[in-house]
């Protein structure tokens, strides 16, 4: 599946959970952290998973109550924030767990998670200002200080991802087979499907510098 299609699949499930009105954080949440290993491989990493769930969530609250509106664009970006957590959190234990292990990542592939999650919160403030006013005027104020929440706990995740980046840089070399079995059980199980989607396509770019 290509980026356009991952964008516009995610987008349409976001637009039909905010009409749908129930569980909306918690099914968002997952549905990020189940996109993330896809979006990885895209030009544009999570930055184009971010753009797709505001699209998805403003599409969702268009032509419904301002109150609507309002909890539906909040419980969208609890649940990206949640997501993005969380796929962070999978991303560095793994990341300790191979390095413990002594088995190293492709610098390359380090450089890219260091992109994707280093302007994460940036991102998530600007999408959330501009979801705001396509919804509204009346929404930019009250979504100030969910966009500033949304800013600081990206921001938070970002220090100890950084170490474990930054470890994981100080003797890299090219991936082989045993870097995605190397992680603990505990780092799958946080992983989930992220650790799934991005095992595998690390465990590719192993196999195509293989001699």
């Amino acid at each position: 599946m290509n980026t356009e299609e991952l964008t516009t699949q995610l987008k349409a499930r976001i637009e039909a959970l905010v009409k749908r009105g129930e569980d909306v954080r918690a099914d968002t949440a997952k549905l990020v952290e189940e996109a993330s290993g896809k979006f990885y491989q895209a030009k544009d990493g999570l930055s184009t998973l971010v753009k797709a769930v505001a699209e998805g969530a403003v599409e969702g609250a268009q032509g419904s109550l301002p109150e609507h509106a309002e909890s539906g664009l909040k419980a969208v970006v609890e649940g990206l924030v949640d997501g993005l957590a969380k796929s962070a959190q999978a991303v560095r234990l793994t990341l300790e767990e191979s390095t413990a292990s002594g088995n190293r990542f492709a610098n390359e592939d380090l450089s890219k998670i260091a992109s994707d999650f280093r302007t994460i919160g940036e991102e998530v403030v600007e999408v959330v200002t501009t979801a705001a006013g396509a919804l509204g005027g009346h929404l930019k104020e009250q979504t100030h200080n969910l966009a500033e929440h949304a800013r600081q706990t990206l921001h938070g995740i970002w220090p100890p991802l950084e170490s474990a980046i930054h470890a994981a840089q100080q003797d890299p070399v090219k991936l082989g087979h045993e870097t995605v079995h190397a992680a603990a059980a505990a780092a799958r199980q946080a992983a989930g499907v992220l650790f799934s989607e991005l095992g595998q396509y690390l465990q590719k770019a192993g196999d195509k510098l293989k001699p």
